[in-house]
């Protein structure tokens, strides 16, 4: 027996699921990583690997549309057979372990950037159990959820990149290297490997757009990921450009370094970073629960359990 029917979503909110299914935990230390692996290299890697994202969402919604089914892993019955389930459980085991180690991530820089006596598992139980609560709930539920959160999230980081702007000196150093050299564009490719990790996501939220086909479903899916390759580039752009990239190279946390350092003495706020941990709490929060909800949705599915007022 399958899932459904899921009450469906709109297009706009699909654009939004997928966009904040793309990357949260990876901008916490963005982009020391990538500057560490690829060095002057560095722009030709975050280029490259949006590239490759793109192509990767392309490919992705290019099998959903020969096959029926409400999750991925209805979808994949047609393509895999019986080997559906190693092929499911292995992706799984993929993402699964990634998405505990960027919890795992936020914790620790809650924990020494803000709250130095709260321990670290406080954060990631809190987390859990609200993520837990959420994904538990309906897909439209989620989905409007995004809808109000993301524009709110995408806003406050565009008014502290603003602000954050009057210090944004070292434009020479965004120059990619002259000779480019593959090995250090690699590595710095396998340092941005969440922006290729929304496969799941993508599929079974796109089997319950209304009004739609697979052919606009993968434009939309495009527009979200070139969508938040674009707010990448902006990140990397702002960390290297203000501090300059042998400064960003030893900082574990850049870009909350930059953020930070603001200060302006207004009647509502004298200290605007407290926006961007906001709304990254909210952005981690969203992210997970989007992972969470389409892993259960699926395995609900595939074991024939009960949606359970889910859908």
């Amino acid at each position: 027996m399958s899932v459904g029917p899921v009450e469906p979503i709109s297009r706009g909110q699909f654009f939004l699921v997928t966009a904040i299914s793309v990357v949260a935990g990876g901008v916490y230390i963005w982009p020391q990583t990538v500057l560490t692996d690829a060095g002057l290299d560095a722009p030709w890697a975050v280029l490259l690997s949006i590239s490759v994202a793109l192509a990767i969402t392309w490919l992705q919604t290019l099998w959903p549309a020969k096959t029926t089914g409400m999750t991925e892993f209805r979808r994949m019955q047609a393509v895999w057979g019986w080997a559906r389930w190693p092929v499911f459980l292995a992706t799984a085991a993929l993402y699964v372990p990634l998405d505990a180690a960027f919890l795992a991530l936020f914790s620790q820089l809650l924990h020494q950037l803000y709250y130095r006596y709260t321990p670290l598992w406080f954060f990631a139980v809190t987390v859990l159990l609200m993520v837990g609560w959420l994904a538990g709930h309906s897909l439209t539920y989620v989905a409007r959820n995004v809808q109000l959160w993301f524009p709110l999230i995408i806003a406050s980081f565009l008014f502290l990149v603003f602000m954050a702007l009057g210090h944004f000196r070292e434009i020479a150093a965004l120059h990619p290297a002259s000779v480019i050299r593959v090995v250090p564009i690699a590595k710095g490719m396998v340092a941005t490997w969440y922006l290729w990790m929304q496969g799941e996501v993508i599929v079974t939220v796109g089997s319950h757009v209304r009004d739609t086909s697979w052919t606009q479903i993968r434009h939309w899916a495009l527009a979200a990921v070139a969508f938040q390759g674009a707010i990448i580039v902006v990140i990397y752009a702002l960390v290297v450009g203000t501090l300059g990239p042998a400064l960003a190279d030893t900082l574990e946390w850049p870009l909350v370094y930059i953020f930070s350092n603001l200060t302006v003495r207004t009647l509502f706020i004298s200290r605007p970073s407290i926006l961007i941990v906001v709304s990254w709490v909210v952005a981690l929060l969203l992210y997970l629960t989007l992972h969470v909800f389409v892993l259960t949705i699926n395995l609900q599915d595939g074991l024939s359990l009960s949606p359970r007022g889910r859908v």
